[in-house]
């Protein structure tokens, strides 16, 4: 009998990063999305502390083989930094995930996460995930600790990672850019947003008349931190309402910044003062159900970051045929969904403009016919993806 490949899937919850908790989501149900010829020589192991299941990926065990608890992983994050950079390669001495690997028979590990204690010395292979080099590019957007440690954690990452995957060729190009020596083997690995069932049986007007909305409304749905660049969208709205043009804007997404404590009051402040508390609506951190039938119900979706990785937002828009408007980064261009929309990213008087041209032609949803074009379409990039994923665990020896 031919023995399964067993992939092992490391997870932790962390409320302070829904882009992190939805990358994992969308792996895992894209594998169990593959047919059953594809699917059945495959074993997913999710590894992770037992408050993770609990709180954030309970709904994946019917998906996987085996969920596996690993005391090592420690179940809050030092903050965001250390998921998406120091944890994404284990480079000290506790190998107690290691023997967990062992005792499993985990063929690959992926993406490597876990405390800086963890050991990087496994059996089988492993690849460490880097989104993406935001630190290098808004510096100033860090402490001179947390750059030190990024730096140190990337480097790292540069001289001992067999194996690392991006979501994008910008931040590939990025990383052959600042670590040139690095014999690390890199692949590209566009994720796609997998959706549930149960997001186009609900109720999007019903959603929306829950949280006291209008009729007419753009959504933004980021946390509150500072390179998400909230500011320009206060700042396109008191343009437009010189113009008595007064559109809504609906922001989804926790108020808090773990660099910048201060800047979800800042924003509200600012929202404040410009007399623009009925436009610029902030609802806070909302379950995944809900943004996406509030995404649905929505006139179009804005996207202003300062940077990404791959933008989950972006995904999320494709797949339920929303237009978008789109800073204009690298990033975005290299994902260009239909119908997108560009503006300069510091400039609040071209986003302005973009909202005022788009605006006449834009009804509320949901476009039915839009969803199901879209969602066909969404069948054959998730197998994409889930294939895709399968070649970069098959390109290492087994």
């Amino acid at each position: 009998m031919v023995k399964p490949l067993r992939i092992g899937i490391l997870i932790q919850h962390d409320s302070g990063w829904a882009g992190g908790n939805i990358y994992i989501q969308n792996l895992v149900r894209a594998i169990a999305a593959l047919p059953l010829e594809m699917r059945s020589p495959i074993e997913i192991y999710l590894i992770a502390k037992a408050d993770a299941i609990a709180n954030s990926y309970h709904d994946l065990e019917p998906l996987v083989t085996k969920i596996c608890q690993a005391n090592c992983l420690n179940s809050s994050f030092f903050n965001r930094l250390w998921w998406k950079v120091g944890r994404t390669i284990p480079f000290a001495k506790d190998k107690r995930l290691a023997l967990l690997a062992q005792r499993e028979q985990i063929d690959f590990l992926y993406p490597m996460v876990g405390n800086g204690g963890i050991s990087w010395d496994f059996a089988c292979n492993w690849a460490a995930w880097i989104p993406d080099f935001q630190h290098k590019y808004l510096p100033n957007f860090f402490s001179a600790v947390e750059l030190q440690v990024l730096d140190s954690a990337f480097e790292r990452i540069a001289q001992n990672a067999p194996m690392i995957v991006f979501s994008s060729q910008a931040a590939e190009a990025d990383f052959r850019k600042f670590y040139p020596h690095s014999k690390a083997k890199t692949f590209v690995l566009n994720f796609c947003t997998i959706p549930q069932p149960t997001w186009f049986t609900g109720d999007p007007i019903a959603v929306q008349k829950s949280y006291n909305l209008n009729d007419n409304f753009f959504l933004v749905s980021n946390q509150f931190w500072i390179h998400k660049n909230h500011r320009i969208i206060i700042e396109a709205l008191r343009i437009l309402k010189q113009e008595n043009i007064k559109p809504t804007v609906v922001c989804t997404g926790t108020l808090n910044d773990r660099r910048f404590p201060g800047y979800g009051d800042e924003i509200l402040k600012l929202v404040h003062e410009s007399d623009l508390a009925d436009q610029f609506i902030t609802l806070g951190f909302i379950g995944r159900v809900d943004q996406i039938q509030l995404m649905r119900r929505s006139l179009a979706v804005i996207q202003p970051s300062l940077f990404e990785g791959w933008s989950t937002v972006v995904e999320d828009a494709r797949l339920l045929g929303k237009q978008i408007i789109l800073s204009d980064l690298p990033v975005h261009f290299e994902q260009n969904p239909p119908g997108a929309s560009f503006f300069r990213q510091d400039s609040a008087s071209e986003l302005a403009q973009t909202i005022k041209q788009v605006l006449p032609r834009l009804v509320p949803g949901p476009d039915l016919e839009a969803e199901a074009a879209s969602r066909r379409v969404n069948q054959a990039q998730c197998r994409v993806y889930a294939e895709q994923f399968l070649q970069i665990v098959k390109s290492c020896k087994l």
